[in-house]
This record gives C-alpha cells, structure tokens and sequence, in this order.
C-alpha cells in the first residue's frame, strides 16, 4: 500500500511537470499580453504572423473601412428605430412587413460588407494565414448581430 501511494504521488506530479512544461513550450506570450490588451490588432499581427508592411496594410484597410461600417450601423440603427415605432404605433401588418425587410436589407448588407473587407485583409496575408483567418471570421458573419460594433468575436 505504501509503495502504491508513492507511485500514485510520482506518476500525478509527473503528469503535472509534464503539463506545465507543455504549456510553457506552447504559450504565446505576444498572443496572450495582446488578448489582457484586448488589442485585436495586435492579436491579428501575432496570430496570423504579419509583416510589417503587411500590417500597415491591413491597418490601412480597417481604418478605411470604419467609416463604411459605422455608415451600416447608422442605417441600421433608424431602419430598426422605424420599425420599433411602428409596432409601437400599431402600424398596419403591410407596412411592418416592409419596415421588416428594410431592416434585413441592411443588415445583409453590413454582412456583405464585412465579408468583402475580411477578403481584402486575407489577400494583405501570407496565402496559408489568410487561408485560415477567412476560416476563423467568415462563418460568424452568418450570425452576427448588428448590436454595435464588429469586434474579433462576431458572435457577440
């Protein structure tokens, strides 16, 4: 029994030695000050292993493109203030449906959007990183919310 429980003891710390070496042979340290930052450019910098050019690029295209995105949130914002006071009002079912694909409209084009800005940073990439953050983002604009703006997590 004595002899079980010390090889019990030896093999878990062991087993710990082993895990936290791996880790620490695995962390990022870049990738993990950049997430406590919650700085997404540099998380995207790390993660997808940029240039420099390639970065100023890349930040180019997103300084470029909050205006366009901030114009889509603007419109969709007053398409949903509309429609918000017209079922308040009591407004006809006609006239709800149309405010309803007004809505819609917008909102598929602020996805549209997005997805042809998120192609113009992957083409800014080394081939095989834009390969994998068209991957990682373009799923998430299917779902993506349109309650306020875009972060690196579209699904919020």
């Amino acid at each position: 029994m004595k002899n079980l429980l010390l090889t019990f003891l030896l093999v878990l710390a062991a087993g710990v030695l082993a895990a936290g070496a791996f880790f620490c042979w695995q962390s990022d340290n870049a990738l993990h000050a950049a997430a406590q930052e919650r700085d997404a450019m540099k998380w995207l910098r790390t993660e997808f292993h940029l240039s420099d050019a390639q970065f100023a690029a890349i930040a180019k295209l997103h300084k470029d493109y909050s205006v366009e995105c901030a114009d889509h949130c603007v419109a969709i914002g007053s398409a949903r203030a509309e429609l918000a006071a017209a079922e308040k009002s009591g407004q006809p079912a006609a006239t709800l449906a149309t405010l309803r694909r007004n809505v819609a409209d917008r909102e598929l084009a602020c996805r549209m959007a997005i997805g042809a800005h998120l192609r113009k940073v992957a083409a800014s990439m080394p081939p095989g990183e834009g390969e994998r953050y068209l991957q990682l983002l373009m799923p998430r604009i299917e779902n993506y919310t349109h309650r306020g703006a875009p972060t690196v997590r579209l699904d919020e």
